[in-house]
């Protein structure tokens, strides 16, 4: 038995197909309406009986790198097969995961994985431990310059990121919209308005973060790796550590207060300037609106909270796109690629 098929048996869950539910829902026992069902369910799965012919290569063009982006390979796939394939992963699974396996197989297979042992990985979380213990390796004093080291012993070191370089790199492999590469923004504003901090374990590379608001923003909260919100108590911090965490959070300063003058122009460039070049390349002004009405303010800081991440998220779908109705539809065929847009990530 090769080790795809006892792969196979070992976890049933992931061995199974369309067609194992089409048989189960046909009640013949010839199978007489499985072939009506393979017209009806697999019409779906076929771009070329619902696109117009000349929308239909620059489809299969961007399917195909949708799927290249996230480490699948197309080799030998139909356009059917890419087009069900994408569907069904951007559907079921978080491009996080994708990124994240990607990122694992990068340094293991450069040799900067210290445990090789593939089968002794048990969940995402041990994933994303080797990573950071890798990455940590990687860090360069540059880097170093753009944090603020709260504290530091042989086990855990607490910092503040200072840019958008260092968020990223230090919170590497989590789901923190503060690493998040194509909406940088999210970064500056917590680094603005409040106190960040992520907490390491240099042993295990266990990781979570906090945030407290301040200039007005009342949020205090602590997040894991997969970005869910968390009790202080829940977390896998040593008991030494409480005393620390009280005092760097009684702090009144921002993470821009403890920039300097050079770091702060670093984060504009990474952050603002990039947003503000995005929106420009994006939506065009309209010549036949007055520029007063075209005028939008920025949005709100997102908060650590679902439902007014998501508003923010309009906020920010607002900034971007004219009204719908100026669009023809266009606001709603956008909403299905910005559903994984993450929450608080830090």
């Amino acid at each position: 038995m090769s080790r795809l098929d006892e792969l196979k048996k070992q976890y049933p869950e992931l061995n199974i197909t369309v067609f194992d539910m089409m048989t189960r829902l046909d009640t013949s026992k010839s199978y007489k309406y499985l072939p009506l069902m393979c017209k009806i369910f697999g019409k779906r799965y076929k771009p070329s009986e619902q696109y117009q012919k000349d929308d239909l290569a620059q489809l299969m063009l961007e399917t195909q790198a949708g799927l290249m982006n996230k480490g699948i390979s197309t080799n030998d796939l139909t356009n059917n097969q890419m087009y069900y394939l994408l569907n069904y992963v951007s559907e079921h699974i978080p491009i996080d995961t994708f990124q994240t396996l990607n990122l694992f197989m990068e340094y293991m297979d450069k040799g900067q994985i210290e445990n090789t042992d593939v089968t002794s990985y048990k969940d995402i979380e041990s994933i994303r431990g080797a990573i950071t213990l890798a990455s940590m390796k990687e860090l360069t004093k540059d880097l170093e310059g753009q944090v603020i080291k709260e504290f530091e012993d042989e086990k855990w070191v607490i910092l503040r990121p200072l840019t958008f370089s260092a968020s990223a790199k230090y919170g590497s492999s989590t789901r923190w919209c503060t690493t998040y590469q194509k909406e940088k923004n999210y970064f500056e504003k917590y680094w603005r308005k409040g106190i960040l901090v992520y907490f390491i374990n240099k042993k295990t590379g266990y990781k979570f973060a906090g945030y407290k608001g301040l200039s007005g923003d009342d949020e205090f909260s602590f997040w894991n790796s997969e970005d869910n919100r968390v009790d202080y108590l829940d977390v896998d911090a040593d008991d030494y550590l409480f005393p620390i965490v009280r005092r760097i959070f009684k702090s009144e300063s921002t993470n821009k207060n403890l920039s300097s003058d050079e770091i702060q122009e670093q984060v504009h460039k990474e952050c603002i300037q990039e947003y503000e070049k995005m929106r420009f390349e994006f939506v065009q002004p309209d010549e036949t609106i007055p520029l007063d009405e075209q005028s939008m303010e920025q949005p709100e800081a997102p908060t650590p909270n679902y439902q007014r991440e998501m508003n923010t998220l309009s906020e920010l779908l607002s900034e971007m796109l004219p009204e719908p109705a100026e669009v023809n539809g266009r606001f709603r065929e956008l909403r299905p690629e910005i559903t994984n847009v993450p929450t608080m990530r830090a």
